[in-house]
């Protein structure tokens, strides 16, 4: 390759200059075959704490959604096929970079964004992943045109720009994580330097670390001093490490690895290398513990052949950075963030439902009591899973367990189960529990995909309006309830609507009167918390924003699940519906759920937009033309089955 690391281009460009002999050494060198890491190096590296988007983090999770971002799974294939986790891609990546480039792990979705790119895709799928090295040939036409789509409205864009700016971004981002810890062999020396010369010796090589340790005797030299204003380098500032700090600090400074000082304000910045840089070599700061820790990171790329020197400066460098970040508070749900994503209960739980779903239904052409029990046991284990799950969420985050849609997809699940599993306890049809296992493995699916769509973090930083108080947490907790509620009821209408269009049990109309009863209960349940839910949501829009309710898309959509439980229960009261209006009304009823939920988000607009998700879209009117048939259906069965006495007199 004429460059083997294209992404050293962003520190390049930051420096003003190519990478140092050294640097560019290590990020050209031919590609070989590393010693995987081992389980203890990576388990150390997994656990150590990073600032990505306003939180402090696990490497581990920051490593997670940056490979789903980027690869659209959390794992990486290297070109021999052995199979890498997030962290050891990212220590690849870091430490390995001339490997790295070589990793398939940018995956394009149309082969149409290659063509555009002017590259080849032979003996490739229509949908494949690519490495670095195999689109390093396209990168500045890549950029280009992923500048010109940006400009485009993210709703008005095709699908190949859509994908052209989406894997603009994550070039960009491989580039910052590969190419960051290139600028540790990229200043100049003695030779370049008379800075370094006068400060070091003639013949000194120091790293980075040194440099800014003796940021006090390179003053003079980086910006002049009263008495002679022009600096023993001649103009103020002409060195060239001046001019290599002054760009870098600048430029591209990789990830947040250093804690700031303990005396910092809380939820502080930490630093990356170019903050040390800025802050020691141009503002005069002290930042003695963070240097050290530097220097265990500088000493880690020259030992990354020496595993066992390698794991003692890692060592060293973790224990650094932890009793910084214990200081300030930041460290204490670190281990245990890890540990959650480790653990996956989510995925054991999905598989969980589907076993009990599996069993549920060959209890449907078996007699005996085993296999529904087994289903329920299963069932029970998975809510565990989910609710171990969602209370960890909760303890890490220190907030409600509904503040993000995906939390949301996780707690209006958990609650459609539960309540499956209540109507279960009191009707003993094995309807409801098999709608737990169905509600269960879905809601979880759809949670999984939703985090695969938009590849971010799903513990984030929130936006301030967001991380208020007490009636917030509450009025999401209840309408999220709600909304689990309205869903259950739509599902145990479909049972009933299909079960009679395909003639399940029907001679048995005591089993659709015990259906009808479920969805009553079920939504007389749902209106209680919307109802209660929506007040409190207008207690939190009148102290964030000075009025109770504004009209805005989100408010509407809980109006109006709202409004439909209270006109279906009103018709029911009232004789305008009976088991199968109820049944079609309940379908309905997850309708609007689905609009007020996921729908109004697209709009864009109102004080609720922060809730967009883009490729929601299709899969939402799909599911709406699918609800559609099933009401149709609902209803032409109950035309053409209407009881002689309700239908009207022939005419005279």
């Amino acid at each position: 390759m004429k460059r083997i690391l294209a992404c050293v281009a962003i520190v390049a460009a930051a420096a003003g200059s190519s990478p140092g002999e050294e640097g560019a050494e290590r990020l050209q060198a031919p590609m070989r075959t590393h010693v995987r890491w081992s389980p203890e190096l990576v388990d150390l590296f997994a656990r150590l704490p990073v600032q990505d988007g306003g939180r402090v983090k696990p490497l581990s999770t920051f490593a997670n959604f940056t490979l789903l971002a980027l690869n659209g799974r959390r794992g990486c294939a290297t070109p021999g096929g052995e199979q890498l986790t997030p962290t050891e891609w990212l220590m690849d990546c870091f430490f390995y970079t001339e490997e790295a480039v070589h990793y398939p792990c940018f995956l394009i979705q149309d082969a149409g964004v290659l063509d555009g790119l002017g590259l080849g895709h032979e003996g490739k799928q229509r949908r494949d992943r690519y490495s670095y090295a195999d689109l390093e040939p396209a990168r500045e036409k890549l950029f280009g045109l992923g500048a010109q789509y940006e400009g485009i409205d993210a709703r008005r864009r095709n699908p190949v720009q859509a994908q052209v700016v989406n894997l603009a971004r994550n070039v960009s981002q491989f580039e910052k994580l590969a190419g960051f810890l290139s600028v540790l062999g990229s200043m100049p020396d003695a030779a370049e330097s008379r800075a370094i010369a006068a400060v070091f010796g003639a013949e000194a090589r120091p790293g980075l670390a040194e440099i800014l340790g003796k940021a006090g005797e390179l003053k003079p030299w980086l910006e002049g001093t009263p008495d002679d204003p022009h600096g023993p380098g001649g103009t103020p500032g002409s060195d060239p490490l001046a001019a290599w700090a002054r760009s870098f600090s600048m430029g591209a400074r990789g990830i947040a690895l250093f804690p700031p000082l303990a005396s910092a304000p809380p939820h502080a910045a930490w630093l990356r290398v170019g903050d040390l840089v800025d802050d020691t070599l141009f503002r005069g700061a002290a930042l003695p513990d963070q240097l050290a820790a530097l220097a265990d990171l500088e000493a880690m790329l020259r030992l990354r052949d020496d595993r066992a020197g390698f794991a003692a400066r890692a060592e060293s460098f973790r224990g650094r950075v932890v009793a910084a970040a214990g200081q300030r508070g930041e460290y204490a749900k670190i281990p245990l963030e890890a540990a959650f994503y480790r653990a996956n209960l989510f995925t054991w739980a999905q598989a969980a439902y589907a076993i009990g779903f599996v069993l549920a239904a060959f209890a449907w052409f078996r007699t005996g009591k085993a296999l529904p029990r087994l289903s329920l046991g299963s069932v029970i284990v998975a809510t565990l899973l989910l609710a171990i799950g969602i209370t960890l969420r909760c303890v890490i985050r220190g907030r409600p367990p509904v503040t993000t849609l995906y939390e949301s997809v996780l707690f209006a699940t958990g609650i459609s189960v539960v309540v499956s599993l209540a109507a279960e306890f009191l009707h003993r049809q094995g309807i409801a529990l098999a709608l737990a296992t169905v509600l269960g493995a879905a809601g979880l699916l759809l949670a999984d995909r939703y985090e695969l769509q938009e590849g971010v973090d799903t513990m984030p930083s929130l936006v301030a309006v967001l991380d208020t108080n007490f009636w917030l947490a509450s009025h999401v907790t209840t309408v999220t309830i709600g909304y689990g509620a309205g869903l259950l009821a739509g599902a145990i209408g479909h049972v009933t609507i299909l079960g009679r269009l395909f003639g399940l049990k029907r001679h048995d109309e005591g089993f659709y009167k015990s259906l009808a009863s479920m969805t009553y209960g079920v939504l007389c349940f749902g209106l209680l918390f919307s109802v209660v839910g929506t007040v409190l949501g207008g207690i939190w829009a009148n102290e964030s924003w000075g009025r109770f309710w504004g009209w805005d898309p989100k408010e509407n959509g809980a109006l109006a699940i709202v409004l439909w439980k209270l006109i279906v229960l009103h018709a029911l009261y009232g004789g305008y519906i009976r088991e199968q209006g109820l049944a079609i009304s309940s379908v309905f009823c997850a309708v609007v759920v689905a609009a007020s939920w996921w729908g109004v988000n697209l709009l864009g607009v109102g004080l609720h937009s922060y809730g967009f998700t883009s490729g929601i879209l299709l899969a939402l009117f799909g599911y709406f033309a699918v609800e559609a048939l099933v009401i149709v259906a609902g209803v032409a069965w109950g035309v053409a089955n209407q009881p002689v006495d309700d239908r009207p007199s022939p005419a005279a």
